[in-house]
């Protein structure tokens, strides 16, 4: 029977439970995926467990840049992007992976979003890395922006991108939101509407709301919009994959945390 689970602090709204639970149903697996709280300094003794028990598990917010020393292998995107979200145990080893970058990508190639540059990644921690990353390794040009300049900057550096100011987003032909603004604030926006592209797409990384105010401002100025739900759904099936094998549908899994959300 496959053990999996989702580790992080807080976890108790995750919507990873739903979309591994269908995902063995529907490919006749047997197991369990668990979300087992993890703060920051219970996640050494965590890993233990995973080491012992579990076929893996995957990481997210606090987790995702602490677990590389921990692992015994961490493959080349993941030390790259400097995050690691999917664990694989085998024989007693935890190997380290990134599927947010690849998972980012396939879901714009099936939500229809074209892969046009300049592409402007709003915000540099973990999820604006992995962004950037992906959206670099397709060969577009990659503008960041961080609240925190010396973040962008960082960023900017270590991947070869360019840091740029908030206006510059009129002249992008891709907007990445991967901020937490508009997080459970409808109201909240990490754009000033004025700043927005006259064509183009934009994509929010946040899903709750699922329709945030970024969107729907992004959609009435004619843009071409994607939720939060479709790379949520791409990452969890390709970190599915690397523990058993099997694609899981990710409609499917997109479906399954969309009636988790409440939005079914």
């Amino acid at each position: 029977m496959l053990r999996l689970a989702v580790l992080g602090h807080p976890i108790a709204h995750s919507l990873s439970p739903a979309m591994h639970r269908y995902a063995l149903g529907s490919l006749g697996l047997k197991g369990s995926y668990e979300a087992w709280e993890t703060p920051l300094e219970a996640l050494r003794d965590r890993l233990e467990q995973v080491r012992q028990g579990y076929r893996g598990v995957n990481l997210t917010i606090p987790l995702k840049e602490a677990a590389l020393p921990l692992l015994d292998w961490v493959s080349p995107e993941a030390r790259g992007i400097g995050a690691v979200n999917t664990v694989l145990s085998v024989e007693g080893r935890l190997l380290g992976f990134n599927t947010d970058a690849p998972g980012f990508l396939q879901a714009l190639r099936a939500g229809g979003i074209p892969l046009e540059g300049p592409a402007l990644v709003l915000g540099a921690g973990g999820a604006g890395r992995a962004v950037a990353w992906a959206l670099r390794e397709v060969g577009l040009e990659v503008w960041v922006w961080n609240r925190t300049g010396e973040r962008a900057l960082a960023l900017a550096e270590a991947f070869g991108l360019r840091a740029v100011p908030l206006e510059r987003a009129k002249e992008a032909r891709l907007l990445v939101n991967a901020t937490s603004v508009g997080l459970k604030d409808p109201g909240a926006t990490p754009l000033p509407p004025e700043f927005l592209p006259a064509e183009g797409a934009a994509v929010d990384l946040v899903y709750r709301p699922l329709w945030t105010r970024f969107l729907r401002e992004a959609q009435a100025r004619g843009l071409k919009v994607q939720t939060g739900l479709p790379m949520l759904a791409w990452q969890g099936a390709l970190a599915f994959r690397i523990w058993t094998g099997f694609l899981p549908d990710p409609k499917g899994m997109e479906e399954a945390a969309r009636q988790a959300l409440g939005e079914g």
